[in-house]
């Protein structure tokens, strides 16, 4: 027998493409679990790992969008071109998709020529009470966006 043959009957040893899988799903894991409680992920999100152990998903999340300029403070409602960019940072209110939720009404706003110097957006999700399930809602993050002046349109 060869010295570097295997005896008959061994199994040989699991090479690196039998621990890929595996490796590859416990990175993806890690990350969730990290973005879960550093950015606000949704445990349902990302790799999926939580969802079976919790009701924080993306139906029981959502964000308030509020306009302000001179003469105007107000709270808008989230037009339907908003939805996805809303879901989206509802979920994952990171300062990233937050901003770009902001862009986006900044630019809904100047096209119906209304005014828009600050928006700010407060991500929400709702909780249940142990025991009683009584639920309520808890603020994740308060964000502000200032409309640079040198972002602002031509007269």
């Amino acid at each position: 027998m060869r010295p570097d043959a295997a005896p008959a009957g061994a199994r040989p040893a699991p090479g690196w493409r039998a621990i890929l899988p595996v490796a590859l799903l416990l990175v993806v894991a890690l990350v969730q679990v990290t973005l879960v409680y550093t950015a606000g992920l949704s445990p349902w999100k990302g790799g999926g790992f939580g969802m079976f152990s919790t009701t924080d998903d993306g139906g029981r999340r959502n964000v308030r969008v509020f306009v302000s300029a001179p003469e105007r403070s107000e709270e808008v409602a989230i037009s339907p071109s908003l939805e996805d960019a809303a879901r989206r940072a509802a979920v994952l209110p990171t300062d990233g998709g937050l901003t770009r939720l902001a862009r986006r009404v900044v630019d809904r706003e100047r096209r119906n020529r209304r005014p828009v110097d600050t928006v700010r957006i407060e991500a929400w999700r709702i909780d249940y009470a142990p025991g009683t399930l009584l639920a309520s809602t808890r603020r994740l993050r308060d964000f502000v966006y200032r409309v640079e002046a040198a972002a602002a349109p031509a007269q």
